[in-house]
């Protein structure tokens, strides 16, 4: 399982809130639009912001970082 902290965002680019997301691993890895759907939907379910205003929800899903020993 992979997980990252997903901020969703207004359409000015302001966090609104950051969801936790875990996807199942693969050989591809998940990638950042399956972390940035998980996210909307989440903000949908919460209500995050009224029904209007899910079109303009942004998404900033950060890098995989990998660090080399």
């Amino acid at each position: 399982m992979e997980t990252r902290n997903v901020a969703v965002c207004d359409r000015f680019g302001n966090r609104l809130k950051t969801y936790p997301i875990t996807l199942e691993k693969r050989a591809n890895g998940p990638g950042n639009d399956e972390f940035a759907v998980a996210a909307l939907e989440w903000a949908k379910r919460d209500k995050l912001v009224p029904a209007v205003e899910l079109d303009h929800l942004t998404v900033k899903v950060p890098a995989v970082l990998k660090l080399w020993r």
